[in-house]
């Protein structure tokens, strides 16, 4: 195995204690920290969105940290957006992508985020006039081998999505485009792990 391979597997598994009380009970998909440890490693040089569903937001916001220092973008940033707190913020930067018009705000997620993580929390929220805007970025993006321009998608939702989609609160195409990692946590592990 090449040096670099052996160190970021080494450093994954250091990740493990910090995600088994992250992750929910034995009957789950990806329940245990030896699970979630194979996940990252089997997902670490690709660059396809993570969605991360329930648990508190700390914990989403923590196993979305996990997964970008297991991807090759490790040396890039990692930003944090609240759906519901950062939605303009977002939408300004979603406009300005999908038009030669320019952003009016200076901090703009998307170009912060290039070349490392942008880890939206509470999709769920988001208007879906955003919701058509971040589809309509994400498909329009040009990618490279490893995945979008921008760098890697984690999305987090207090509720599961896919009901979400099903009800007609959460866009069926913008949920079909982010389904690719999705990852379950039982509501409040942290807490009872302490």
């Amino acid at each position: 195995m090449p040096h670099g391979m052996e160190r970021e597997t080494q450093s994954t598994v250091a990740l493990m204690p910090a995600l088994r009380p992250l992750l929910g009970g034995r009957r789950q998909a990806y329940a245990t920290g030896r699970a979630c440890s194979r996940l990252i490693r089997l997902h670490r040089h690709s660059l396809f969105h993570l969605l991360l569903e329930g648990g508190t937001a700390r914990e989403r916001e923590r196993l979305a940290i996990a997964f970008h220092r297991g991807s090759p973008l490790r040396r890039g940033p990692f930003v944090r957006l609240d759906a519901a707190g950062d939605e303009d913020r977002l939408r300004c930067a979603l406009e300005h992508a999908l038009s030669a018009v320019t952003c009016e705000r200076a901090d703009n997620p998307l170009r912060e985020s290039e070349g490392g993580t942008l880890f939206l929390d509470r999709v769920s929220l988001l208007s879906l006039a955003t919701q058509h805007a971040l589809l309509g970025v994400l498909a329009s993006l040009p990618t490279s081998a490893t995945g979008p321009c921008f760098g890697r998608l984690a999305v987090g939702s207090d509720e599961p999505l896919e009901e979400a989609s099903a009800a007609g609160r959460f866009d069926p195409a913008l949920f079909d485009l982010l389904d690719k990692i999705r990852l379950e946590l039982r509501t409040g592990a942290l807490a009872e792990a302490r």
